[in-house]
């Protein structure tokens, strides 16, 4: 009887041991809030109708997008929201086999995270923008890989671009309602907001005492072109006590940018005159190669109160291998017309901010953003209308942002959010939008101001 007890016990240990060294993690996060936005789309309904009234008709009757002041409950307004797993498997002698799978989503509507263009998905809450997530199943990322204590960590899939990785710890307002560098991914892709996630990526991060060094690789799969739609970078980096800085470069050839076609009969297809609505049924592709680099740095000046500030250069250039493109359809199987790259020109972005612990459960957060393209981008306006949205000006245009959030945790996992943000637009980084069918007569965007509170849960 004691030899029976002895052996169960001892499977017992070894089961429990067993599961010890494999393990899966469910995990998430929930963000919705009541947003209130000028010059915006619909915020939670179905976007791309109003009355032809107010749009302005052509002969054959219809509507044009016209943007409006919106106010509704909507998702993500400081985070996106998202379902996702995560497990490990000890493999011994400090090695690990690891794997991501995350997915995000909208928790006001129930969809998946799409693109925020026209008619992807029935709740867009953008009027015309691109982001790196077009309804896969799994698009935040989807990777495996080995992790060692003593060599790092060696991952392949679908992850982030390593400036995506790096501004989420050094930006001032992580909100996406109000800051630039959360909503508009191009920053977190090196200039592309399609290469903020990076499809078929190695990714080696490495770090001791306190030092990083990362490094990211995907090659195009392309035969006979080995270098068409390849994506690689490079960080080094510090951060250890109070102070932290990163460096990182990046470069993608023939990086790809989806806009919206123009606003008529002829290129997006049939206008239904019964619903007043537009049938968006394809996109520009514009083929560029970009090339950027990042520093970024924050310091921790008393145990409540952190300073954050970055600096990036974005170079955009003339494709390698646009000849050689023949996509058909954007990932959620939207017809896509691909446009050739436009000339070389460049973005400085800059910003700085600050985060303040008022009391141990309210936190206030502020921050400046700056991007710009000099004189010294391309004169024709045909050239910059892939770039910017508008031609006026040449490439010549600023983008100033200004945000504010106070945050209040009600506890680890919940808290609550207010947040306000203003944007002026300067030169050909106004936005354009037709205001009749026809595409003839547009109008120009100078700036938004966004407003809303809303309430955030991690699991």
């Amino acid at each position: 009887m004691k030899k029976s007890l002895l052996a169960i016990a001892a499977m017992t240990a070894f089961a429990g041991a067993a599961q010890a060294q494999s393990s899966v993690t469910v995990y998430g996060l929930l963000d919705v809030a009541v947003i209130g936005q000028t010059n915006t789309g619909n915020l939670n309904s179905t976007a791309s109708t109003v009355p032809a009234a107010l749009a302005g008709n052509n002969a054959g009757g219809g509507s044009a997008i016209k943007p409006g002041t919106a106010f509704g409950v909507t998702s993500n307004g400081e985070s996106m929201s998202r379902l996702g797993f995560k497990g490990s498997e000890d493999l011994g002698g400090g090695t690990k086999a690891i794997f991501t799978l995350e997915q995000g989503f909208s928790p006001s509507t129930g969809e998946l995270g799409n693109t925020g263009m026209l008619n992807q998905g029935t709740h867009s809450s953008s009027i015309s923008g691109d982001t790196s997530i077009q309804g896969q199943l799994f698009n935040r990322g989807a990777f495996v890989g080995l992790s060692d204590d003593k060599f790092g960590t060696l991952t392949a899939g679908r992850q982030q671009n390593l400036m995506l990785d790096n501004i989420g710890n050094y930006d001032p307002v992580a909100a996406f309602a109000v800051s630039p560098l959360q909503y508009s991914g191009s920053y977190g892709g090196a200039g592309r907001t399609d290469e903020a996630r990076v499809d078929g990526a190695l990714k080696y991060v490495w770090k001791s005492n306190g030092f990083n060094a990362n490094l990211l690789y995907a090659p195009g799969g392309f035969a006979s072109q080995t270098t068409m739609g390849t994506t690689s970078g490079a960080q080094v980096g510090y951060e250890a006590g109070k102070f932290g800085v990163q460096a990182i470069a990046s470069h993608t050839t023939d990086a790809m940018n989806l806009t919206a076609g123009q606003n008529t009969a002829t290129t997006l297809g049939s206008i239904n005159t019964n619903t007043q609505s537009i049938n968006v049924n394809f996109y520009n592709n514009t083929v560029v190669n970009t090339t950027a680099y990042m520093l970024t740095a924050k310091y921790q000046a008393t145990d409540s109160l952190v300073f954050k500030g970055g600096y990036e250069r974005e170079q955009i250039g003339t494709p390698s291998n646009f000849q050689n493109y023949n996509l058909a359809t954007t990932t959620g199987g939207v017809a896509l017309a691909n446009v050739a790259g436009q000339a070389n020109y460049f973005v400085n972005v800059a910003w700085i901010g600050a985060q303040y612990q008022l009391t141990p459960t309210i936190k206030v957060s502020g921050a400046y953003y700056y991007a710009g393209t000099p004189a010294a981008g391309p004169a024709a306006t045909t050239a910059c209308t892939a770039v910017f949205s508008s031609g006026s000006g040449g490439c010549t245009g600023t983008a100033q942002y200004e945000a504010l959030t106070v945050d209040y945790s009600l506890s680890k996992r919940t808290n609550l959010y207010a947040l306000l943000g203003n944007t002026t637009l300067t030169g050909a980084q106004k936005y354009s939008y037709a205001t009749t069918t026809t595409g003839a007569a547009t109008a120009t965007m100078s700036g938004q101001q966004t407003y809303g509170l809303g309430i955030r849960h991690t699991f």
